[in-house]
Order: structure tokens, then sequence, then C-alpha cells
């Protein structure tokens, strides 16, 4: 079967509300069925798939502002590779393996199915204005995702 899509004309030319209407449905929905976290200011909500991640943001009151679509190749950056070389002791025995061959690739995938799966839970530290996500049967290990939801430390 032919995969389709839908030209880009379509939403430039004549915006209607019936395509607003759909999309804000779309997005409290999503909104409603995900994982959110606390902010000073906001409520974040992360919602997970097979490779990317959907950020919907909305203030206190319950009005959305804003939503990102992020790839997981953007949200694991090298800075985390980086800090996991320099835990390694903390790391499961296939992941330092991974990371001795180079193949960080093997990592995201894992740690992207970890998200995907709900095995990781944040928490939004006020004072450095990060996220922490821990890892469900790690209790000393978090992982550290900056303020534009890029993942780029472990920490303990």
């Amino acid at each position: 079967m032919l995969e389709l899509s839908v030209n880009e004309k379509i939403f430039n030319e004549r915006p209607d509300n019936f395509i607003k209407d759909h999309i804000t449905q779309l997005l409290i929905q999503q909104y409603i069925n995900s994982y959110k976290t606390e902010t000073s200011t906001t409520i974040v909500a992360f919602n997970f798939y097979s490779d990317h991640a959907l950020i919907i943001i909305s203030n206190k009151e319950g009005e959305i502002f804003l939503y990102r679509k992020m790839k997981y190749e953007s949200m694991l950056s090298d800075s985390l590779s980086n800090s996991l070389d320099n835990h390694k002791d903390l790391l499961p025995v296939h992941w330092k393996k991974w990371l001795e061959e180079s193949q960080f690739d093997l990592v995201r995938k894992e740690f992207s199915q970890a998200l995907n799966f709900n095995r990781l839970t944040a928490s939004y530290n006020e004072n450095d204005e990060m996220f922490y996500w821990n890892w469900k049967g790690h209790k000393d290990i978090y992982f550290r995702m900056n303020n534009t939801y890029v993942f780029d430390a472990i920490v303990t």
C-alpha cells in the first residue's frame, strides 16, 4: 500500500478551524496520556515512541504553549557517551562492552527502549534547572537532561 503524506501547502494556504481543532485535540490527548514532570513555572509532558519523543509544555493553568518532536539521536548526545565512559563501573556489563567497542548506537537504542517502556522516572531540580531521570532498579544512577531536553551526563 502507498505511504501517504500531506502537502504543507494545505496548512499554509488556508488555515482553518477544522485542522486547528483536530491538532488541538491530538495535543490534548497526547498531553493527558503522557509522563509529566512539574517545574516551578510549567508542566512538561513526555511521550516516548520507538524512534522519537514528543515533549509538550503547558503552564500551571493547563494551557499548552509549546511542543517539540525530538529524535533520540539528538536527545542522547556524545557528551552523554563521554559521561558514561567516566562512570563505567555503574553500568550494566553489556553497556561497558558496547562503549569499549565504540557502539554508542546500541546504548542509544537500549536507552530509548528504557524511556519507551517507562523504566526511567524523572524529577526536576529547581537549583540547577535540570531534569534527572532515575533508572529504576539502579537507585544510584541518574541521567541528567538539560533544559533543551538533551541527556548530557550520568550522575550519582
